[in-house]
């Protein structure tokens, strides 16, 4: 299957998903009720009856205020040579080169076992949990992953991953190490019947407590350059765009042709 067939897919079980989650909410908050220590987190395994597709279904309470209604995530469930892979589909901005306008496309991503068995390992060393509830932690804590360029400060005692991971992802539990690509037509990107989709593959991920200064400095200026590429620059030439149909005597000088 290509990729954008198995968005698709996952996608068209969305709704039984649902489903099932309002059916184990009930189930859900009463277990949620009887917990004493918070952040707090319960998963279920699904199986849809039509496609057969695998589901972990998540629920998150993260203090005794959200017992009620805690939030719930969705993630597909499969396999390869090297064990579990774990797979989110979702809606990205993307911005076309040269353009201010942000518009949605498809994504996914896939995260292979052993990028779970090196966040068991780096980032909860000393806590006991199943291998459920320990994917249900990361996508809870770390929600809005930053792609940022896999620069040789970054890959720094990490080099076994230069031949396939080209990018990085900054977490809340620190740096994850990808790989990023796209397929499709680009121009259909927007259009509810493209096929255009973006594509992240997750290898591993380091902790920031076993970053080096170096890798923390590289970091840094690799997100300074994403501020820049992905909200400063955009935001200037639509600031730009909107200061240009002003009368020329009301135009900041800085926004006249040069001579």
């Amino acid at each position: 299957m290509t990729n954008l067939e198995v968005y698709n897919e996952l996608a068209a079980d969305l709704p039984k998903l649902k489903i099932r989650a309002n059916t184990l909410m009930p189930k859900v908050v009463k277990e949620f009720r009887k917990v004493r220590r918070f952040p707090a987190w319960q998963c279920y395994e699904y199986t849809h009856q039509e496609s057969r597709n695998k589901y972990l279904i998540s629920f998150y309470s993260a203090s005794a205020k959200h017992v009620e209604k805690p939030d719930v995530d969705y993630m597909g469930v499969t396999s390869d040579n090297a064990g579990r892979v774990i797979i989110k589909w979702e809606t990205w901005l993307y911005r076309k080169d040269d353009t201010v306008d942000f518009i949605g496309t498809r994504a996914i991503s896939y995260y292979c076992g052993h990028f779970f068995s090196r966040y068991r390992e780096r980032v909860w060393p000393n806590v006991e949990m199943s291998a459920n509830e320990l994917i249900c932690r990361y996508f809870t804590r770390n929600k809005r992953p930053t792609p940022i360029k896999l620069n040789e400060g970054i890959k720094q005692r990490y080099q076994e991953y230069g031949e396939f991971a080209q990018y990085a992802m900054q977490v809340t539990d620190g740096i994850c190490f990808t790989n990023q690509g796209c397929e499709g037509d680009e121009s259909t990107v927007g259009d509810r019947n493209g096929n255009y989709i973006s594509c992240v593959w997750y290898y591993t991920i380091v902790s920031k407590s076993l970053l080096t200064e170096r890798q923390t400095g590289a970091i840094a200026e690799e997100e300074k350059e994403f501020v820049r590429s992905h909200f400063f620059e955009p935001f200037k030439m639509a600031l730009e765009r909107e200061m240009r149909k002003l009368p020329p005597q009301l135009r900041p000088p800085i926004l006249d042709e040069p001579h």
